[in-house]
């Protein structure tokens, strides 16, 4: 495990969620100025639909994950082998399943949501957007897993990179060039064919030794169904909004949920690519020397909440301004709205504030033993958020993922702390509590004694103010929360300034 790889990890995952921030900024646009905001909310909640059909693969892939990290640090090629064998074979079983949820979806869906789009075209749509997943599933899902366990998930985020950045420039020429929203999912699934010859040149060079045909390690991956559980979880509270607002509000709404959406998402992405980036660091070092782990921990905790909350701020700050040049010339729903703002903004901060203790649940295997403390916050999440949809209708939807989190975070602070590290849950909400005060004076600074003075009726203006503003904001969270841990704000120096932790791995 080297330096350069940790660097090209967090690099490409950074400068591939921003190239598709940048390109999620101009096609839903794009969208809706040419097809209206009725096509915008079927390709969201089409996207949002094979988010669960990809559940399919959620279990088997954490676990495997989980598995290899320990013969990955060790290179026993045999093991490897073994336990990919056993993530391929399930692949192959549940491909066909695959294939016919997204036949069975593209069929279903016009039928049951009322819409004015016609039938051949939502079909086609959702076929399109599928079948090319179906394939990448089939053929190349194990291989994205080993990959990410050994430290080059910039292989697939450059893969991933690329085929958006072709993928998007395809759809805004046929745009302009008046095809309709069938030929532009078309370009999509061919550009997706793609990617398995890219992972396939690659794998062959790399990994030359890897042989998937020895007998299969299933025991490896034994707790692939307790991961399902974890990973529906997951899914429900991040992506169960749209498909209540599909089916209980008209797609309108779902469009704006979506410009939402998409604020957050792309910034949650980013980080969430970071997160990736380093995590197997951790995997790996839980895996070598437990002493070293927690040192890693105890910084990565620190360091990353500051980020997320850095992240978040600029969004509680700027984000209205945003979307009021966004959506100017709109002439569909008002997207504007200050609540949705500080909404989006407490449902991100709540998934910030676990993200570390999620993490050590994940790298020491604790999945079975809290599977139950997860089914219970999608039972949370479901029940509030079909009541409040219909008496708060977008509002009732968030706040019933809202809710759900503030149990489920404080349930992963406490379980983590002590029945994984064996220590008081202190240390992780001081870092909350210190970084939310800092979140609330910010903002409140922010509005009312330097926005006022700031231009932002352009977006190079906007986007000039903000990285001032980012600068200032990043350093006061970093110099009080470093000031408040010292033991990991050293820890943060020795490996800038010595690298000697980096060169041990």
């Amino acid at each position: 495990m080297k330096r350069r790889q940790v660097f090209s990890n967090i690099l490409s995952g950074f400068l591939g969620q921003v190239i598709t921030l940048l390109l999620g900024i101009i096609l839903p646009r794009l969208f809706i100025m040419t097809f209206g905001s009725e096509i915008n909310g079927l390709l969201s909640s089409v996207n949002q639909v094979y988010v669960y059909i990809g559940l399919l693969e959620a279990g088997v892939g954490t676990a495997t994950l989980q598995a290899l990290y320990k013969p990955i640090a060790s290179q026993e090629k045999d093991s490897i082998n073994s336990i990919l064998s056993a993530t391929k074979m399930y692949y192959y079983k549940t491909g066909f399943f695959y294939g016919l949820a997204v036949l069975l979806f593209a069929i279903l869906y016009p039928i049951f949501v009322s819409n004015e789009i016609g039938f051949t075209t939502i079909f086609l749509v959702i076929l399109f957007s599928g079948l090319g997943n179906v394939i990448i599933y089939f053929f190349h899902g194990k291989y994205k897993i080993l990959l990410n366990a050994d430290g080059r998930g910039y292989i697939v985020t450059n893969i991933a990179t690329i085929s958006t950045i072709i993928t998007s420039i395809l759809k805004i020429i046929l745009i302009f060039k008046g095809f309709d929203v069938v030929a532009i999912q078309f370009s999509f699934f061919i550009v997706t064919l793609l990617q398995v010859v890219f992972f396939q040149v690659y794998i062959n060079k790399r990994y030359q030794w890897l042989d998937l045909n020895v007998e299969p390690n299933f025991q490896a991956i034994s707790q692939k169904n307790s991961v399902l559980i974890h990973q529906l979880s997951y899914l429900i509270f991040s992506n169960t909004d749209i498909i209540i607002l599909t089916l209980f509000c008209d797609l309108r709404i779902v469009s704006i949920y979506t410009i939402y959406n998409l604020v957050f998402s792309s910034i949650s992405n980013i980080l969430a690519s970071i997160n990736g980036s380093i995590v197997y660091v951790l995997g790996q070092e839980y895996a070598k020397n437990l002493k070293n782990f927690m040192k890693y921990v105890n910084c990565y905790e620190l360091y990353y909440t500051v980020l997320n909350f850095i992240c978040y701020t600029m969004a509680l700050i700027f984000a209205i301004p945003f979307l009021k040049l966004y959506t100017n010339g709109f002439n569909d729903p008002q997207y504007v709205d200050v609540i949705l703002v500080i909404l989006f903004v407490a449902l991100n901060v709540l998934v910030a504030s676990r993200t570390a203790m999620s993490n050590i649940i994940n790298i020491t295997g604790h999945f079975k033993e809290t599977q139950n403390r997860a089914i219970f916050e999608s039972v949370i999440n479901l029940t509030v958020s079909l009541i409040g949809v219909h008496f708060f209708g977008i509002y009732g939807v968030l706040l019933g993922t809202i809710i759900a989190l503030l149990y489920r975070t404080n349930d992963i602070i406490l379980y983590s702390n002590h029945k994984i590290l064996n220590r008081s849950a202190f240390h992780t909400y001081k870092i909350i509590i210190v970084n939310v005060a800092l979140m609330i004076l910010i903002y409140v600074g922010f509005q009312n004694m330097v926005l006022p003075f700031l231009l932002l009726d352009t977006y190079t203006e906007l986007f000039a103010s903000a990285a001032l503003c980012a600068i200032i904001i990043g350093l006061i969270y970093i110099v009080i929360n470093s000031l408040l841990d010292r033991d990991s704000f050293r820890f943060v120096l020795s490996l800038v300034v010595k690298n000697s932790e980096f060169n041990e791995m």
